[in-house]
């Protein structure tokens, strides 16, 4: 209600000054008429929920119908050109601001390049995904809105060799506050041509540092496979889209022609994607069991879905997934599922908790995205705000608050490079040298051996690179490890009369 007082406060100044600047008559009953409505509308849109009559369509019209006269009082009488393109996608933005939904947005004319951009799967620049709170939207005192968070990093990338992860936040975009900006021109600044330098400040807990890295031609890869030993398979997914079911049924096929008897599903730092690819995905794994329950506004519209009879791949494949806090939305439902189903055991930490789904489309020239509902799992347990937890939790090696300055300096001394230019094999014993070397810069030899083993992964062919570290990453190691004891337990769910039936 107050900020209902505060808008009509300011019509009625803004009234009083057209008035003592000559206003004509005509302008006065407009805008008396105007504030009338609208404090009309304001009461009526807060007494919808008692009022029988009232209904979410009659608001829509009565304020469309004000913001329209609104709208023509100043065309009438603005002294300037109006650029009727800009107010239009202004308004359009402002809508979708309103519903205080950081999933929920417009897409201007003018970002929407760079929007396509990104779904297309190729660009310049530094091989991260991040997200940004729209200004109108930060909290000072919350810097996850203020900064630029990464949601994931891209193997084989210029921030994936200098170690960074999601949840660090970019502060500074070549010495400038990336706090007044918004996420396309953050973008913006990080893009650039290939081979040319941006420097990049990051904020980690309660450290802070300044990495230089050299900008590339970034190709955005959905899933990689390999197998680890003669009967287990190693399974990376790095985002669910349209492409990665086709893909994902190849690397199923050829890993099981190669022996396939163990799988380990990597989904760290997996921002999720297409709903309806992850139930196809479901569907290779498991047979006739529910997969998924979706819940909408309108609750007759709610599903709950069920694989097919059959799998791709078979039960006896026992089958272990990796996530962390980077792990989110259909990928932790991919997660939940599959564990809920007695298909899987997890390993890492707990997810991101993004358990709702929006519907992107093209409007006009721009796009928009929307939350239409939530989903779950097939027990029901939540998964928005709450995130999946583990069976298994471990913590993958990472920089300690203690090594940053440390981390920092070797990241810009261009030493890494250095060594590995004068030392080309890549190898333990290579890996191990480099850490024996570096053994007084002030980083655990751990940390040591995974930012040189990444300057070396970085610089092989994308097909030569070995996947599936079970010797240096020690979340895949536990899951490996599991794995060779571990006995599946594969069950169906009974028979549900309101459960759906989905053909893929």
């Amino acid at each position: 209600m107050k900020k209902i007082a505060a808008i009509l406060l300011v019509l009625a100044t803004v009234t009083a000054f057209i008035f003592a600047n000559g206003a004509t008559e005509d302008d006065r009953i407009f805008f008396e008429n105007m504030v009338r409505n609208s404090s009309q509308q304001s009461v009526a849109a807060n007494t919808m929920n008692s009022s029988r009559t009232t209904t979410g369509s009659e608001i829509i019209s009565r304020d469309m119908a004000t913001l329209e006269r609104l709208y023509q009082y100043v065309e009438k009488n603005f002294l300037f050109d109006i650029d009727y393109e800009a107010v239009y996608e202004a308004m359009a933005t402002a809508l979708f601001e309103a519903l205080d939904d950081k999933y929920s947005y417009y897409v201007t004319a003018e970002d929407s390049g760079d929007y396509a951009e990104e779904v297309s799967g190729q660009y310049g620049g530094l091989g991260i995904y991040f997200s940004k709170t729209y200004l109108s939207y930060q909290d000072p005192d919350d810097e996850q809105t203020l900064y630029a968070v990464i949601s994931q990093v891209f193997p084989g990338t210029p921030c994936a060799r200098a170690g960074l992860r999601s949840g660090d936040m970019i502060i500074e975009i070549a010495g400038e506050s990336v706090v007044p900006l918004e996420a396309t021109e953050c973008a913006k600044l990080m893009k650039g041509e290939a081979g040319t330098s941006v420097q990049i400040k990051v904020k980690r807990g309660d450290n802070i540092f300044t990495l230089d890295l050299v900008r590339e031609i970034i190709t955005v890869p959905t899933v990689e496979y390999d197998m680890i030993d003669g009967k287990t398979a190693y399974l990376r997914i790095l985002e669910i889209s349209k492409n990665t079911y086709p893909s994902i049924t190849e690397a199923l096929t050829k890993l099981s022609d190669q022996g396939m008897q163990k799988l380990i599903i990597d989904l760290r730092d997996n921002s999720g994607g297409d709903v309806d690819v992850t139930l196809q995905i479901l569907d290779l794994f498991i047979s006739g069991s529910q997969l998924i329950k979706i819940n909408y506004k309108d609750t007759s519209r709610n599903l709950t879905y069920v694989a097919n009879n059959g799998t791709l791949v078979s039960p006896d494949v026992e089958v272990a997934i990796l996530v962390n806090g980077g792990t989110a939305s259909s990928a932790e439902l991919f997660s939940a599922s599959m564990r809920e189903n007695n298909r899987a055991v997890i390993f890492g930490t707990t997810t991101y908790g993004k358990g709702i789904m929006q519907i992107v489309s093209s409007f006009g020239t721009g796009y928009t995205s929307i939350t239409t509902a939530s989903f779950t799992g097939p027990t029901g347990e939540p998964i928005h705000k709450e995130g999946v937890k583990p069976d298994f939790e471990v913590e993958a090696v990472t920089v300690s608050d203690d090594e940053v300055d440390a981390y920092t300096e070797l990241m810009n001394s261009g030493d890494i490079k250095t060594f590995v230019n004068e030392n080309p094999d890549y190898n333990d014993a290579n890996l191990r040298k480099f850490a024996s070397q570096k053994a007084d810069s002030g980083l655990r030899e751990e940390v040591l051996i995974l930012l040189v083993r990444n300057e070396y992964l970085s610089r092989m062919n994308y097909d030569d690179r070995p996947l599936g570290d079970i010797t240096y990453d020690v979340v895949c190691k536990a899951a490996y490890d599991y794995l060779q004891t571990y006995e599946a337990s594969y069950a169906t769910s009974t028979s549900d009369s309101n459960r759906v039936v989905v053909n893929f």
